[in-house]
């Protein structure tokens, strides 16, 4: 998937996907649910606004159409409440003015041609760059805005817009453009731009510019969980098939930065709230405890000597009450967490921020996977980790490793039944007997010192043991 993450367009940042119809405070947790979006994106040479305006309101703001000659690409702003889905294209990942990317190019050219049509809402105008550059330099910077008194060219008309001198010849070129003034920060909902046959006036021809090639794509966002997908590559927040429980986990990586300033890393970033361009996550979700216990697993491979985070925000009427965070360390399995936080009143709402890096870090490719979170107060459904099958049905022991409780439960509920739990030398440490149907048996073992642990459940005289471990 290619994406633009920052472009040099001020505001072209980050985008996000939230669902605040869920009143559980850590919805999704288990991070089985995503919305799967197909679409077509213009070849391998161009990178679009379609990832973040599709997780932002799963809405596209570029599109083929029927151009000139074969195939045409649209780009158009849309604005949905106080959010702005900015539609752009490039041919770099990151800031066109900051040297990074663009494709080969070597000749000299004095002009950018092709064909467009655009409808220009009062007071905006597209955007067209053109950046030259040497040795990773740029060398020659062009901007263009595209506008008229009418405001709108409702047929495919040629254009020829003249460059500056290229002082040497160049090795690369970048090339964006967006459906708005992205200069002067101007956004209307509706303008909009379409191109085709783009070239400069040179015998070399620009990779892409014909935009008749059209690939299929896919972009997948957790539900109820506004995304922050940034960096160089632009998809540092992925479904992953690695998991703990279900079918899926989600992976956040951190990213070289695409050049739209701080650091030489971008963190890839998730919350319960929703991003604002220039503040961080904000808002979040009902909430009115003023204690409980965030727990989860999760898997960590750092670059250096990074650590990811996770930052659990207690607030009433937009103050901070309460909180707590946690740092992740490097982990190769599927490690288990638990994070107790309080407020100091009753809130109103939590918001869970996770990111998979420092935002110091100097070194891109740290990896964070998580799975099955959860509030004690808003448990998930079992998961199956340890389960063996019996003469009497499925038994499952979870969670594996086991921390404050190991829980058995069983596929049907007889009577009678019995659970005992044993040390590694054959000592009984606990047992349980039921003449009632039970489903679920839970042992503490908070006091058990950390190791492996026997379990056996007796149930109509037909006996199976497992182990599990105590963390």
């Amino acid at each position: 998937m290619k994406q633009l993450p920052l472009l040099i367009l001020p505001l072209l940042a980050m985008q996000l996907h939230v669902n605040n119809a869920q009143a559980q405070a850590c919805p999704n947790g288990d991070f089985e649910s995503w919305n799967v979006r197909t679409y077509s994106e213009p070849d391998s040479m161009w990178y679009t606004s379609n990832p973040q305006s599709l997780s932002l309101d799963d809405s596209l703001t570029v599109w083929p159409v029927t151009g000139f000659s074969g195939h045409a690409i649209h780009i158009q702003t849309a604005i949905v409440g106080t959010d702005t889905l900015q539609a752009y294209i490039s041919n770099t990942a990151g800031d066109p003015q900051s040297g990074k990317g663009g494709v080969p190019y070597s000749q000299q050219p004095t002009a950018i041609t092709g064909y467009y049509r655009y409808n220009m809402v009062a007071g905006d105008s597209a955007t067209i760059i053109v950046v030259f550059k040497k040795s990773g330099t740029p060398i020659a910077f062009n901007s263009y805005k595209i506008s008229n008194a009418s405001g709108s060219v409702s047929t495919f008309t040629a254009f020829s817009l003249p460059l500056s001198t290229l002082p040497i010849a160049p090795d690369s070129v970048i090339v964006a453009a967006a459906s708005s003034n992205v200069m002067a920060n101007i956004f209307h909902s509706g303008s909009w731009l379409e191109l085709d046959q783009v070239e400069f006036n040179t015998s070399q021809p620009l990779p892409g510019g014909s935009f008749d090639t059209w690939l299929p794509d896919t972009l997948a966002t957790p539900v109820s969980w506004a995304v922050a997908q940034s960096g160089q590559n632009g998809n540092g927040v992925l479904r992953s098939p690695l998991h703990y429980s279900g079918n899926y986990s989600i992976e956040l990586t951190s990213e070289a930065n695409g050049g739209g300033g701080g650091g030489p890393v971008s963190t890839a970033q998730i919350t319960t709230g929703v991003f604002s361009p220039h503040s961080g996550p904000v808002g979040g979700l009902p909430y009115t405890l003023t204690t409980d216990t965030l727990t989860g697993y999760y898997m960590y491979t750092p670059a250096g000597t990074d650590t990811a985070g996770i930052q659990i925000n207690l607030s009433n009427a937009g103050s901070i009450v309460g909180g707590n965070g946690y740092y992740f360390f490097a982990a190769a399995s599927w490690t288990y967490f638990s994070i107790p936080f309080s407020a100091t009143s009753t809130p109103d709402t939590m918001r869970i921020d996770v990111k998979s890096g420092s935002f110091f870090a100097s070194v891109p490719g740290s990896v964070l996977h998580l799975d099955y979170m959860q509030l004690k107060s808003h448990p998930l459904p079992p998961v199956a980790v340890n389960n063996i099958v019996s003469a009497s049905g499925r038994v499952i022991a979870y969670p594996n490793p086991a921390y404050d409780e190991l829980n058995i439960s069983y596929d049907n509920a007889p009577a009678p039944m019995s659970a005992k739990l044993y040390d590694v030398m054959g000592k009984m440490l606990d047992s349980r007997s039921f003449t009632t149907p039970t489903s679920i048996i839970t042992f503490p073992v908070a006091y058990l010192p950390s190791g492996l642990y026997f379990y056996e459940v007796t149930i109509n005289g037909n006996t199976t043991r497992g182990m599990f471990s105590k963390k």
